[in-house]
């Protein structure tokens, strides 16, 4: 009798084990089309907040920067000259934003050290420069 039970076992454990990795599967598989319904549901709502003309308004303003016929746009430039304070840009190269500006005490503790503790002129930084040389502080321009 132990023996037949035996045998029962060794030949139903590789059944149990596919079962069992199937149920595993199709857990999976009713998550990701979960997940994937609800992507859908944002990316349905996505399309109707852009059929609104206000939000398309509101976006063009806040991520291209454009302003209303009569409004004047300006953007800060920096040293670099790179616009300061842009949410995107439109050839992809990052800016920094506000958020980039929220530790700005570690900014100023690095410019004292880096008074205290100022580099070796270079070669080029020993000849005196021209006034025509000199670049120009950075100023806003409108859009």
């Amino acid at each position: 009798m132990g023996a037949a039970v035996l045998l029962v076992l060794v030949m139903i454990t590789p059944s149990l084990g596919i079962y069992f990795s199937q149920r595993s599967q199709l857990s999976q598989i009713r998550d990701d089309e979960a997940r994937t319904r609800a992507s859908i549901a944002s990316l349905q709502d996505e399309v109707k907040r852009w059929q609104d003309p206000d939000y398309v308004r509101a976006q063009a303003r806040s991520q291209l920067g454009w302003v209303m016929p009569g409004e004047i746009g300006y953007q800060v430039i920096g040293e670099d000259g790179k616009v300061i304070g842009s949410t995107s840009s439109l050839d992809g190269e990052p800016t920094m934003t506000a958020s980039a500006d929220a530790h700005w005490w570690r900014h100023v503790a690095q410019s004292i050290q880096d008074a205290d503790h100022p580099a070796p002129p270079s070669a080029a930084a020993r000849t005196t420069p021209t006034p025509s040389a000199t670049p120009s502080p950075a100023s806003p321009s409108p859009r």
